[in-house]
């Protein structure tokens, strides 16, 4: 396996045990495998009165140097990830510097104002801003957590 995928493997793993550990189950957070072209994702919730939940997750030194223009493309993958998935939302998830694999909750997760709008106040929201807050933050809002 070569070292880019093995910087993203542990990426998605992280993220995948970070959601098993606020008590969703195996079933629910799952670690896809490629797909190709017609990716669906590196990570998956199905949350029970959300939907699926599709997480595109980057790691390694890219991630904690990215730039808001690399954001931006990796957002885009997200969506399209989502859209590939028949997903209801997608995010990306970025590794911080400084924060290792077990910290990931603290790592950065990017949404759609829209989308976060919906997620606490279940009002549809056509807001595209991007805003980027900690994973452990957005994983409250997916749960309807105050």
């Amino acid at each position: 396996m070569s070292k880019a995928k093995q910087i993203g493997t542990a990426a998605e793993t992280a993220v995948r045990n970070f959601l098993l550990s606020q008590d969703y189950t195996e079933l629910e957070a799952h670690r896809n495998v490629l797909k190709g072209t017609n990716d669906e994702g590196d990570v998956w919730l199905r949350e029970p009165t959300k939907g699926l939940i599709v997480f595109e997750v980057k790691g390694g030194k890219a991630a904690k140097e990215a730039s808001y223009g690399q954001i931006e493309k990796w957002f885009q993958e997200a969506e399209l990830e989502k859209h590939n998935a028949s997903g209801k939302f997608g995010f990306l998830v970025t590794q911080r510097a400084g924060v290792g694999y077990p910290r990931a909750g603290e790592w950065w997760a990017y949404a759609k104002l829209g989308d976060l709008v919906f997620l606490r106040t279940y009002l549809d929201h056509d807001d595209d801003t991007l805003v980027r807050i900690r994973l452990q933050d957005l994983v409250r809002l997916i749960r309807g957590e105050r």
